[in-house]
């Protein structure tokens, strides 16, 4: 029996249950929040469940129940939580609609992405309590179907000021989404006693200080269903002297009591309860179809209704405690399971919806005893159009099934690199390997051999050394018609790019480009000549690279961005930022935003951000180049992207070194290191070292400074770098080994560095090696040398830097009067980006010329946070607050809630004051 609505003050859960109405009554207020209800099964999880559904009158309660059968029927849980409000969907951002529509087969559309499908859901949830305040409540989540659970959490774990309260209910068990989110989680335990025996006194008339009931309640350990179902044997005196003989029917022995209580039904009886567990849906017309094909009448679920087994209402037909569904499943013979899954069958076969069809699919293949060529194809579609849909561990699950049912060695390797794939694109490596592994074992079908070598080359560069990647792709590529061999190349040249093995990558772009061309001149509409421009580039061939990506100009400004690969618009844009090109890099970075901003291809936005950023950051951007950094860390952790995500952090790390703030530097340092550890990234993990080394120069450690940047300028020059506009970290080597009284050090690294620009000039680094001469020679022309280089350049924390230098030299010769307008330059340039320690530098040194200077413009530094420097950025653009919930997949409400306390630490009340405080850039940049 249930722990219904009778046995709630029975349960004396105090502390759960005023944190349930206080959940509702934040909702009310208009905060969200999250419980997970975690326990053993009968522990009164869904009896708590229901207490907050009883609380919630007047709000808008959206509810799912997960069943184990649902957990292969992708979107299955979601559609069952969001069907009440459906009829929102039209109102989202036409992306999220869209993406939500195609995930619950309401319309045909391209692959919805986690992130996009999750900000739908999380969108969805706060127009609904627009209305009136919403309780989301999902009972026996561990059964959710994979596709439901991912972005379902996605917008739990960003609720924050919506009115929407959630309570979710999930059992102890090893893996479950919803235990592992880190989201608020209660683990239930038994009753105490005196609550124990007032539950048994409702079934069995057995006194709290019997030995009867002290075994009872030693071998449930207080769990309410256990009692219930046991206490009846107990309470008569015969039933009593027996069960102290022999174990009582609790605990993990709960099916093994419901089993004994099916095995009283009659025959007919058992066949319907089959086939009512082995079903996708309580849908009550359904389970009486099937029962039509069995000829049985539906009258038998009056039977097992009077059982207590089932209840009929709503036109539905559910279990009264989910441990019923699975003794009745799986108590049955394998015959009759099948049996029963013929007969559901048979009766979705008229139904031509797509959910429909999938169930029907899985039946097919849940009746078929050995190899089913009719089923393998039906269940194959069923995963072709989950994998459409964005569902993809179910779409791995059905491809594996199609394989299972397959007799034809072609078609068995078919399915498993199709199952591969999507286990690729799901971020399961080790099971798209092993995957891929048993398609190639299964067939030597070419096509399927090639797919497979070409999916494991992709796999391997994100989780083997990249180095040793790079030979394995060469090794693989041997043999193979050109076609299949490039993209191995330009993927080998890439791992050995990320390994820091330049000359290695140098010479595979060759080979690579050189089999895409064949002699044919539109070789440069091709990715193999974007990744020999990048070699080029970082191994200082600064003219050539340049070359290559004149030629390459048309293939990249008139071909859609997500159809050439990401690396074919991230690289060739870092280059194009490398050769100081920052207006062209910035378009096609913007649009390739824009592009995927639209579809919601997260998983490209993420390289596309993170380049982005860094441009802003190089041309005085600072704030934008926060906030994309920003958004591009936070969306590759959410997607598994640890290298990008690094990427990311750094470019953080360099802002905060740059304005002083150590421990938030230290802590992104700390979060770096952890993402990159192992992976053998050997030309990322440069771009911390810089910023620490930029942090420790900021911040007066010269000597700290001195040693880090030495190593890391061994580390480059052993790895082929050769370019030195990519690090830029060579001008505060000089720098820190000046300050601290190395001039040999400094001498030697200018050497270095005005060699490399020799061999590759650059705007950036004619100006900063000019001002590292006027530093180590005491050279007034050099510094008026590297100002006229800083004019060609819209780096202003470059030239400000120059400045400074400028002027401290011409203070240093007493030309007090001349070191002022230099001086004052660069304080007003750092003051604006909030360089702290540099302004301080300025402000001492004009100090010391003899001049005041004056009290800071406006308010004292204000430190946001990374998501509210995000949303300022935006919303100073024009945004909306819609706009900028679509574009960082927040809600409005979490939007307005941020901007609220922007308002707060700023003392400002406005859009227009916060565009003043910023001081950004007004161009939109996606």
């Amino acid at each position: 029996m249930t722990l219904g609505p009778g046995s709630r003050e029975l349960l004396s859960r105090v502390e759960e249950r005023a944190h349930l109405r206080q959940l509702v009554a934040d909702a009310r207020q208009g905060r969200s929040g999250v419980l997970v209800l975690r326990g053993e099964p009968g522990i009164g999880k869904s009896a708590l469940l229901e207490e907050a559904m009883a609380e919630a009158a007047g709000l808008t309660v959206l509810r799912a129940t997960a069943i184990e059968m649902e957990a292969e029927l992708a979107f299955a849980g979601l559609g069952e939580l969001v069907r009440p409000v459906e009829h929102l969907i039209d109102r989202l951002p036409s992306v999220q609609a869209s993406a939500l529509r195609t995930a619950l087969s309401l319309e045909e559309g391209r692959t919805p992405d986690t992130v996009t499908l999750g900000a739908a859901t999380l969108t969805l949830l706060t127009d609904a309590a627009a209305t009136s305040p919403v309780l989301v409540a999902v009972d026996d989540a561990h059964w959710m179907d994979e596709a439901s659970a991912r972005p379902l959490l996605f917008a739990l774990r960003r609720l924050q000021a919506e009115g929407v309260a959630v309570v979710v209910t999930a059992r102890d068990v090893e893996e479950c989404r919803f235990t592992e989110a880190g989201l608020p989680t209660v683990t239930l335990t038994g009753l105490e006693p005196a609550a124990a025996a007032a539950l048994v006194r409702r079934v069995a008339d057995i006194p709290a200080d019997s030995e009867p009931f002290k075994r009872l309640y030693r071998e449930t350990a207080g769990n309410p269903l256990a009692l219930l179902e046991a206490a009846p044997a107990l309470g008569h005196a015969e039933g009593a002297v027996q069960a102290l003989h022999g174990p009582l029917p609790v605990g993990p022995r709960l099916t093994a009591a419901y089993s004994v209580r099916l095995a009283g039904l009659p025959e007919a009886g058992r066949r319907a309860v089959t086939v009512a567990a082995a079903g996708y849906t309580e849908e009550a017309a359904v389970l009486e179809a099937a029962l039509r094909q069995l000829a049985l009448d539906a009258r038998v679920l009056e039977v097992l209704e009077a059982a207590h087994l089932i209840d009929r209402s709503g036109g539905r037909v559910r279990f009264v405690h989910p441990l019923l569904r699975a003794a009745a499943y799986h108590t049955a013979g394998a015959e009759q399971r099948r049996e029963a899954h013929r007969a559901l069958a048979g009766a979705l076969a008229d139904r031509t919806g797509p959910v429909d069809r999938d169930q029907r699919s899985w039946h097919l293949a849940a009746a078929a005893a050995g190899p089913d060529r009719a089923a393998a194809s039906a269940l194959a579609d069923t995963a072709a159009k989950a994998r459409d849909r964005g569902a993809l561990p179910a779409a791995v699950r059905a491809f594996e099934r199609a394989a299972d049912l397959s007799a034809a060695p072609v078609d068995r390797g078919r399915y498993l690199l199709a199952a591969a794939e999507v286990a690729q694109l799901a971020g399961r490596g080790d099971q798209a390997l092993a995957l891929a592994e048993a398609a190639t074992n299964a067939t030597d079908d070419a096509a399927v051999c090639a797919g497979a070598t070409g999916m494991r080359s992709q796999i391997l560069l994100l989780r083997q050394p990249p180095r040793l990647v790079h030979d394995q792709l060469v090794d693989m590529a041997v043999g193979l018609e050109a076609a299949q061999a490039v993209p191995l190349l330009v993927a080998a040249a890439g791992a050995a790019c990320m390994g820091g093995a330049i000359a290695q990558a140098r010479v595979t772009a060759d080979r690579a480009a050189a089999s895409a061309c064949d002699g044919d001149a539109s070789a440069f509409d091709h990715p193999a000549a974007l990744m020999r421009a990048h070699t080029m580039m970082l191994a200082g061939e600064r003219a050539d690279a340049a070359a290559v990506l004149d030629a390459c100009d048309t293939f990249l400004t008139t071909t859609d961005p997500l159809s050439i690969g990401v690396e074919a618009t991230s690289f060739s844009t870092m280059d194009l930022m490398w050769l100081e090109r920052f207006p062209a890099a910035r378009t096609l970075l913007e649009r390739a935003i824009r592009s995927a901003r639209r579809i919601g291809a997260s998983e490209r936005l993420v390289p596309y951000l993170t380049v982005l950023a860094e441009t802003r950051l190089r041309t005085g951007c600072w704030d934008d180049a926060y906030a994309l950094a920003g958004e591009g860390a936070a969306l590759a952790a959410e997607i598994g992207q640890p290298v990008l995500q690094a990427y990311a952090v750094s470019t953080l790390a360099r802002i905060e070194a740059a304005r002083g703030r150590a421990e938030k530097c230290a802590g992104h340092a700390r979060q770096f290191r952890a993402l990159i550890e192992g992976r053998g990234a050997e030309l990322v993990s440069p771009y911390l070292e810089a910023a620490l080394g930029l942090l420790d120069l900021s911040t007066g450690k010269d000597s700290d400074a001195t040693a880090r940047l030495h190593d890391l300028q061994q580390q480059v020059t052993a790895a082929g770098l050769r370019e030195p506009v990519v690090l830029q970290h060579q001008p505060d080597l000089i720098e820190a080994c000046l300050a601290a009284d190395d001039l040999s050090g400094a001498q030697a690294a200018l050497d270095e560095l005005m060699g490399q620009v020799q061999q590759a000039p650059s705007a950036w680094g004619r100006a900063v090696s000019a001002r590292c001469r006027g530093l180590v020679h005491a050279d007034e022309d050099a510094f008026k040398e590297a100002l006229r280089h800083h004019e060609q350049l819209p780096d202003p924390y470059a030239k400000a830097r120059t400045e400074l230098a400028y002027g401290r030299f011409l203070r240093r010769r007493r030309k007090r009067g001349d070191a002022r307008r230099p001086l004052v330059a660069a304080r007003q340039v750092f003051e604006r980006l909030r360089a702290d320690p540099w302004t301080a530098l300025a402000e001492r040194e004009l100090r010391a010329a003899g001049f005041d200077t004056p009290t800071r413009r406006g308010h004292e530094p204000v430190a946001l946070t990374e998501r509210e420097t995000q949303i300022a950025v935006l919303v100073t653009k024009g945004h909306t607050n819609r706009e900028v919930a679509a574009a960082l997949f927040l809600s409005d409400k979490t939007v307005e809630y941020h901007l609220s306390h922007i308002y707060a630490k700023l003392s400002i009340r406005s859009r227009v004051e916060l565009a003043s405080r910023l001081a950004v850039d007004s161009h939109v940049p996606a």
